[in-house]
């Protein structure tokens, strides 16, 4: 169910075989121990590090969401601006064309109040000789009334003007001050509309701040990430170097007849113990085999390097066979593991456990509990993840357990 841990496991098989076969080597296990040790620390980091990086590009897509939404309804207010102003400026334009409507008729007013009053005084002051020359000149009394009467009748004309022109002047005012109430009305809701579009800007300001607070979360984290893997590619390379050592000291010690001096149980072949006693040992029992296989979490496809047993959580674990414990504890992916060394470079692996009822250097013989059943690490139920690898490569379990391979 997980991802190959083909080159940790064999450092790990390789550290203790060496070890227990050469006791004298110049190579200290404290020190791999260290370094294996801070591998895994950096592994947790980095993995903590993706986590918190996935989790900001999320946040990023929901606020660009936010954002896209929110520079609609901005978009929206400032539409309701230009209206605003648009209507306030047309407001303005009747406003100024009714003033100078306004002006224009209190100019041809007093035009006209300035003939009349002309005309009016020349009539006083010379309404005697007028009226005289009117009689003299007329060539009879028809024409003098009809002289009389188109004097009158110029005399009402003027005044009817300066009536209609001050009606006009009256009406143009009252329409300006109108006007002057719509414009200040329209001043009011240009107002609004602005101070909503600036708090909507605000808003969208804080949300661009917070979306870029986010991008660079993503790149900080991108740099954990970078930084953890170098330095677990420079812990790697020591382990490897300590590793080159031990394996010369090892072939040289097996020059000079010293593997004698090992104690860890040698595996001689034949049929391993199957892990879980709960479960038939068929493949019937398996939920996935050695096989290519899409992943159980995330995208992609994956070799799966072992058989997945499904058994009740908590049910026991048993060793495939006698042996040396030479890892138990947390490792990434497989969570709560057990690895056993059975010599020959044999070593089985048993993962997802709940828990481990031994620990590394401990000497287990066949059958024996090692771990209880869980799903721990990246698993996506109860099971044990049972491995057998050799020289620290992972093989087909199915030779070694007597029980067939499947294809899921």
């Amino acid at each position: 169910m997980k991802k190959s841990m083909k080159y940790i496991l064999a450092i790990v098989a390789a550290i203790s075989l060496s070890i227990s076969a050469l006791p004298n080597t110049s190579v200290s296990a404290k020190s791999l121990s260290e370094l294996q040790k801070e591998r895994n620390n950096l592994a947790q980091q980095t993995k903590d590090a993706k986590s918190k990086l996935a989790e900001a590009q999320k946040k990023q897509e929901n606020v660009m969401s936010e954002i896209q939404a929110m520079d609609a309804v901005v978009n929206a207010a400032q539409r309701e601006v230009d209206e605003a102003q648009a209507d306030l400026d047309d407001v303005n334009q009747r406003l100024e064309e009714s003033k100078q409507a306004y002006e224009e008729a209190t100019q041809k007013r007093e035009q006209q109040f300035e003939t009349l009053s002309g005309r009016m005084q020349y009539f006083y002051e010379n309404s005697d000789l007028s009226y005289l020359e009117i009689v003299l000149t007329s060539e009879n009394f028809g024409d003098m009334i009809r002289r009389v009467q188109y004097m009158d009748d110029i005399m009402s004309y003027d005044n009817t003007m300066l009536d209609e022109l001050t009606k006009t002047q009256e009406e143009i005012s009252k329409r300006t001050e109108e006007i002057r109430e719509e414009r200040e009305q329209s001043e009011y809701l240009l107002s609004v509309a602005e101070d909503k579009r600036n708090e909507l800007n605000g808003i969208l300001e804080e949300k661009q701040a917070l979306y870029n607070s986010y991008v660079q979360d993503e790149a900080k984290y991108n740099e954990i990430v970078a930084s953890n893997e170098k330095a677990s590619e420079e812990a790697q390379a020591l382990i490897n170097k300590l590793l080159a050592e031990q394996a010369a000291a090892e072939a040289k010690a097996r020059a000079n007849n010293s593997a004698s001096t090992q104690s860890t149980y040698v595996y001689t072949g034949g049929t391993l113990n199957w892990p879980v006693p709960s479960r038939a040992a068929s493949s019937s029992s398996l939920s996935s085999g050695y096989v290519s296989r899409s992943r159980p979490i995330g995208s992609g496809t994956e070799f799966h390097t072992g058989y997945d047993i499904p058994a009740s959580y908590g049910s026991a674990v048993v060793a495939a066979e006698a042996g040396t414990v030479i890892y138990a504890g947390w490792m990434n992916g497989y969570g709560n593991t057990v690895m056993i060394s059975h010599g020959s470079g044999l070593v089985t692996l048993y993962g997802h456990n709940s828990s481990l009822t031994v620990s590394k250097g401990d000497t287990v013989s066949r059958g024996q509990q090692i771990a209880k059943i869980g799903s721990t690490g990246n698993s996506t139920g109860n099971h044990c993840h049972f491995e057998v690898r050799v020289n620290g490569a992972h093989t087909n379990p199915a030779p070694y357990l007597g029980v067939g391979n499947i294809a899921s």
